[in-house]
């Protein structure tokens, strides 16, 4: 069936005093059969939506408050080289208990926080540009075994990726970092993979671990003129212990290691032109 057909049958009932086309428009799941932004439909009609089938943008999304919230599994969101773009507040899309979802090829600004995910596993997030968001990707507690990978982060004035309390074996890899005030916090996060991504001009820290991360790899990252490279959070029970560092690149920073690094595993990484190489 095609778009236009079920479109014009919406107007018809519409005009004969049924929900229609209105009604349609209010449905907090909306079923995309080409895209979901079809013909006379503003791009703004879908923020706040709940998207139960894959989705291809034909416009840039402009909302005021949340963006997009994906309502069912094994669904793509394609942005198709559009932009989302927030008003600072809400959240540009959000996932809660889903699995195999993929976000891909598009541009995600100016949110509280660009992509949520909560409890969620297998899913996917690349070639996006994150820019000027308080928080780029939040990785909730039980997100598990998803991938990032092939994203820009611009300018997050928090951070652009947060792994928090039990999140366990995702994997970060072939991103690149600028501009923000940290790159990956690993809060809570154990057994994940941060590897081949480009972290520069971060104000604080281009990684920060805290704690209670423990068991994560970081491997064959380029780290560059940052405030510190990688920083290991001071608490008054301690700080992180337990993760592999090998094969990374730590130049001209600020501070190449910042904070104590015993308990943690290092090989072959490479310091040049650090301020200071390590540093409390």
């Amino acid at each position: 069936m095609e778009f236009g057909i079920v479109w014009n049958a919406l107007r018809r009932i519409e005009h004969a005093g049924g929900p229609g086309l209105a009604g349609w428009r209010r449905a907090s799941a909306i079923a995309c059969l080409v895209t979901c932004v079809g013909p006379g439909v503003h791009a703004d009609d879908l923020c706040g939506a709940t998207i139960v089938s894959d989705l291809k943008l034909d416009h840039d999304l402009i909302c005021a408050a949340d963006g997009l919230i994906v309502g069912t599994d094994g669904i793509k969101i394609d942005l198709n080289g559009h932009t989302i773009a927030g008003s600072g507040s809400g959240i540009g899309i959000a996932v809660t208990g889903r699995t195999d979802v993929s976000i891909a090829a598009g541009t995600v600004r100016n949110f509280a926080v660009a992509v949520r995910t909560n409890t969620s596993s297998d899913v996917e997030i690349k070639h996006i540009e994150f820019v000027e968001n308080s928080e780029s990707i939040d990785l909730q507690a039980g997100s598990v075994g998803n991938t990032i990978k092939n994203n820009a982060f611009r300018d997050s004035s928090v951070r652009a990726i947060m792994l928090r309390s039990n999140t366990r074996d995702n994997d970060i890899k072939n991103n690149t970092f600028t501009g923000n005030r940290i790159g990956v916090l690993v809060f809570g996060g154990v057994e994940n993979t941060l590897k081949h991504n480009l972290f520069s001009g971060s104000s604080l820290a281009g990684i920060r671990l805290n704690v209670i991360a423990t068991g994560n790899v970081v491997k064959d990252n380029e780290l560059r003129s940052n405030t510190a490279g990688i920083e290991f959070l001071v608490t008054p029970t301690g700080s992180s212990t337990g993760n592999e560092f090998k094969g990374n690149t730590i130049a001209i920073n600020g501070c190449g290691l910042k904070g104590p690094t015993a308990g943690n595993a290092f090989k072959n990484n490479s310091f040049e032109g650090n301020v200071t190489d390590t540093c409390l």
